[in-house]
C-alpha cells in the first residue's frame, strides 16, 4: 500500500512538471536542437572511439628537424627592435626609471610570420622564450596533432626547427579533447555541450506526459545511470 501511495506521488509530480511546459514547444526544441548537433554528436562519438583506440592506428609520426640560416630579410626585419631593446637595457642600467625594455612580441610577430609563410606551421597556442643577452629566441607553437618549435640564435643568424604532424587521427583525437586549439574551439565546445544538454532535457520532458511508456523509459535510465556510477567506482 505504501508503495503504491509513493508511486501515485511520482506520477502527480511528473504531470505537474510534464505541464510547466507545453509539449509543442518542447517538441520543436528537441527536434531542432537534435538537427544542429547531428554531425557535432558523430564527431565526438567517433573521436571518442578514436581516443580510446589509439593503437589501431600505429606508432605516432617522428618530428622533423630544420637546421638552417636565418634569411638576411628576416634579420633586417628584426634588427630595429633589437636595437631597441639593447638602448632600452643601457638606457635602464644608467636609469631604471627612465626606459622599459622592448616587448618580445614586437620581435616574435615578424619571426612567427615567417614561420607560417616558409613551414606552413599552424597552431593557435604559442608561447615565447626571449633571452636579451643570447638574443635567443624560443617559439613554440602547438596546434591539435602537432607542434613547432622554433629556437631563433639571433646573434649567430640560425635557426634550429622541430616540426612534428602526428596525422588526421591525432588532429581529430586533440579537438575532441579541446588540447592546444585556441579559445574559439573551446567555446565552441562548451556551446555544444549546453545544446546537447537542451537536447537531453527536452527528450525527457517529451516523455513525461506518456504515462505508459514513461515508467519502463525511466527504468532504462535508471539502469544506465547504475551502470554509469559502477563503472565510475570501479576506474577509480
Amino acid at each position: 500500500m505504501l508503495a503504491k501511495s509513493k508511486v501515485q506521488v511520482i506520477n502527480t509530480i511528473m504531470d505537474k512538471m510534464a505541464g510547466l511546459f507545453p509539449a509543442r514547444i518542447v517538441r520543436v526544441v528537441h527536434i531542432y536542437s537534435s538537427m544542429f548537433m547531428l554531425l557535432i554528436m558523430l564527431f565526438f562519438t567517433l573521436t571518442g572511439i578514436t581516443l580510446n583506440h589509439q593503437n589501431w592506428f600505429g606508432a605516432s609520426a617522428e618530428s622533423q628537424l630544420v637546421e638552417r640560416l636565418i634569411p638576411d630579410d628576416l634579420v633586417q626585419r628584426v634588427q630595429p627592435f633589437l636595437e631597441a631593446e639593447q638602448d632600452a637595457n643601457s638606457g635602464s642600467a644608467s636609469n631604471p626609471s627612465s626606459s622599459n625594455p622592448v616587448s618580445e612580441i614586437a620581435i616574435a610577430l615578424p619571426l612567427i610570420e615567417w614561420l607560417r609563410s616558409e613551414y606552413q606551421v599552424q597552431g593557435q597556442e604559442i608561447r615565447l622564450d626571449w633571452d636579451s643577452e643570447e638574443q635567443l629566441f624560443v617559439v613554440d607553437i602547438q596546434q591539435p596533432g602537432g607542434y613547432s618549435i622554433a629556437e631563433f640564435d639571433l646573434a649567430a643568424g640560425e635557426l634550429v626547427l622541430e616540426l612534428k604532424y602526428s596525422g588526421l587521427i591525432a588532429q581529430l583525437n586533440d579537438l575532441h579533447k579541446g588540447r592546444h586549439t585556441g579559445a574559439l574551439w573551446r567555446g565552441f565546445i562548451d556551446a555544444s555541450a549546453a545544446v546537447l544538454l537542451l537536447f537531453t532535457l527536452s527528450g525527457f520532458w517529451l516523455l513525461l506526459p506518456q504515462k505508459k511508456r514513461r515508467t519502463r523509459a525511466i527504468g532504462v535510465g535508471g539502469l544506465g545511470a547504475a551502470m554509469f556510477l559502477f563503472l565510475y567506482w570501479q576506474t577509480l
